[in-house]
C-alpha cells in the first residue's frame, strides 16, 4: 500500500490537484492544520514546510509511524469518527478518506467542527462510477468496473463532497472538477488499482485486454476527481 500511495502522490494529476487546494486553503506560517487520513504525510509534510503546525492523523499505525517520522508534525493514529476537536485547528485537509469510512456524513461533521473561526478545510476525492476504460470489450469493461466499484464504501463521493460541506453549515464551498485522462497503460496502472493486477484480483482477460488495446495505441482510461474547499 505505502508504495502505491507513493506512485499516486508523484502522479501529475495529484500534483495538480494538491497544488489548487494548497492555493485555495492558503496555509499561512503558525496556523494549526489537521491532516485528516494522512496516510504517509505527503501533505502534513507540505504544511510543515510552510510554517504551520501539522497535526496528522490516520487509523492506520503503519502509516502513523512513517509521517511521525517527518520533522514538525504530530502523527497519532485515530478515527475520524470519533474525532473531537471542535474550533482548534485553522485548516482541515481531507484527501482521497471519504470514500473509505463508514459514515462519511458524520466524519465530515467532525472535521468542519474543528475549523476555528475564519478557518478552512479542503476535501479531496475520486468519483469511480465515472471511471471509464475504452479500447477493451465494452461487457469485459463494464462487468470488471462495476465490481470495483461495489469494493469501495462510496465510490461516487467525489461529486458529494460540496453537499456535504453545505448540510454542515457552510455557506461558502468552492468546488473544482479535474478529469485525469490518460492513453498510457503504465501511467493509468499506476493509479488505477483496477488496472493493476498486482492489486486488483480481477480475470486475467482483463489485463490482456487492456495489453492488447495499448499495444494497438487504443488504450484511453478517464477519471474525474473533485476538490471541495469551504470556509466556516
Amino acid at each position: 500500500m505505502r508504495d502505491y500511495l507513493a506512485r499516486v502522490s508523484r502522479h501529475a494529476l495529484v500534483r495538480t490537484i494538491r497544488e489548487r487546494g494548497v492555493e485555495l486553503v492558503k496555509v499561512c506560517p503558525g496556523e494549526r492544520v489537521l491532516d485528516a487520513g494522512c496516510g504517509p504525510g505527503d501533505m502534513a509534510a507540505r504544511f510543515a514546510g510552510l510554517g504551520a503546525h501539522v497535526t496528522a492523523i490516520d487509523a492506520d499505525p503503519a502509516m502513523v509511524a512513517v509521517a511521525a517520522e517527518i520533522p514538525g508534525i504530530t502523527a497519532q493514529t485515530g478515527d475520524l469518527a470519533a474525532l473531537h476537536r471542535p474550533g482548534v485547528f485553522d485548516v482541515v485537509w481531507a484527501e482521497r478518506v471519504l470514500q473509505h469510512v463508514p459514515d462519511p456524513d458524520r466524519v465530515v461533521g467532525n472535521l468542519v467542527r474543528a475549523l476555528a473561526p475564519g478557518g478552512r478545510i479542503c476535501l479531496v476525492d475520486v468519483d469511480w462510477t465515472g471511471l471509464v476504460v475504452d479500447g477493451v470489450d465494452d461487457d469485459l469493461a463494464d462487468q470488471v468496473l462495476g465490481v470495483f466499484r461495489t469494493v469501495v464504501p462510496h465510490p461516487s463521493m467525489g461529486r458529494t463532497l460540496r453537499r456535504r460541506l453545505v448540510r454542515q453549515g457552510l455557506t461558502t464551498v468552492e468546488v473544482t472538477a479535474f478529469l485525469g485522462v490518460s492513453t498510457d497503460l503504465a501511467d493509468a496502472a499506476a493509479v488505477i488499482p483496477v488496472l493493476d493486477e498486482r492489486l486488483v484480483p480481477a480475470p486475467g482477460a482483463w489485463f490482456s485486454a487492456q495489453r492488447e488495446a495499448a499495444g494497438r495505441g487504443e488504450f484511453l482510461m478517464a477519471l474525474p476527481v473533485y476538490l471541495a474547499v469551504g470556509s466556516a
